[in-house]
């Protein structure tokens, strides 16, 4: 290994004791509400026309 190479396995201790504090407690209830807003925008994200959504703007015109 030379010295311009980068050990991209290496994980912190802070990693290391973050990862087992959230696996081991309840989430907040705010984060909850992250968590359940963000998989709404990555819903929307990926199913851009939700049902009785389709053609509105052209409707009429």
């Amino acid at each position: 290994m030379s010295n311009e190479d980068i050990d991209k396995f290496y994980v912190s201790p802070y990693d290391k004791f973050l990862f087992e504090f959230d696996a081991t407690h309840e989430k907040s209830a705010s984060q909850l509400k992250e968590i359940k807003k963000h998989q709404r925008i990555a819903y929307l994200r990926d199913n851009p026309n939700p049902a009785g959504k389709e053609d509105e703007l052209w409707e009429g015109f």
